[in-house]
C-alpha cells in the first residue's frame, strides 16, 4: 500500500552540507513517515555505487525514501520506491519490475502529462515547476494543478513541485488540489 504523501523533500547535495545529518533534521522538521514525508535523493552525478550509499543514509532517517532516475540503485537498497523523469524509463516497464507496494512516482511538466501517467499507474505525479525557480524554465502556475487534479481522475497522488519556498505557496498549491508538496531549497534550510 503506498502512503499518503504531504510533502517530498528532494535532495540537493550543493546546499546540504552532511548529507544523514540534513536528511535527518528534515524528515524531523517536516514530521518524518507519521506526517506523510517522503525523501526523494537526487544524484544525476554520482555512479551507482556512490548513490547507494547516500540512499541509505536517507533511509536512516526514518521516512520513505524514493531514488530518482536509478531503479536499479532503488531496489538495491530496498527503497521505498524511485521517481522517473518524464524522459526516463516508462511507468509500466519500471512496474513490471518491482513489488507491490513499491512506489513509482514520475515528473510531468502538463496537466495532460499528468493525466497520461495516472492513467499509466503513477502512485505519484509531481508537476511543475509551479512557481518561478532557477533553472527550470517558466512556471506553469497554480491553475495547472486544478486542470492536473480533473485529468489524473483521482487515480494517483499530484505532488506540486518548483519553486514552494513558504505556506502561502503551500497553501495555494494546496487549494487547487495538490496532495502534496515538493520541496528542494526550502527543505534544506537550516531551522
Amino acid at each position: 500500500m503506498v502512503p499518503v504523501v504531504r510533502v517530498v523533500l528532494v535532495t540537493d547535495r550543493r546546499v546540504m552540507g552532511d548529507f544523514g545529518a540534513a536528511v535527518a533534521r528534515g524528515v524531523a522538521a517536516h514530521g518524518g513517515a507519521a506526517g506523510g514525508g517522503v525523501v526523494q535523493v537526487r544524484g544525476k552525478d554520482l555512479d551507482g555505487g556512490a548513490l547507494l550509499v547516500l540512499v541509505r543514509a536517507a533511509m536512516a532517517a526514518g521516512a520513505p525514501v524514493l531514488v530518482n532516475d536509478r531503479l536499479d540503485v532503488a531496489l538495491a537498497a530496498g527503497a521505498a520506491g524511485v521517481h522517473l523523469p518524464e524522459d526516463g524509463l516508462a511507468l509500466g516497464d519500471a512496474r513490471a519490475l518491482t513489488r507491490a507496494g513499491f512506489i513509482v512516482a514520475c515528473s510531468r511538466h502538463s496537466a495532460p502529462a499528468a493525466g497520461a501517467a495516472a492513467a499509466a499507474g503513477a502512485d505519484l505525479v509531481q508537476l511543475g515547476p509551479i512557481f518561478e525557480t532557477p533553472g527550470k524554465g517558466p512556471p506553469v502556475g497554480v491553475a495547472a494543478l486544478r486542470d492536473a487534479r480533473a485529468a489524473m481522475g483521482g487515480r494517483s497522488q499530484l505532488v506540486a513541485v518548483g519553486g514552494i519556498v513558504d505556506g502561502a505557496q503551500i497553501a495555494a498549491c494546496r487549494a487547487a488540489g495538490a496532495d502534496a508538496v515538493a520541496m528542494i531549497r526550502a527543505a534544506w534550510r537550516e531551522r
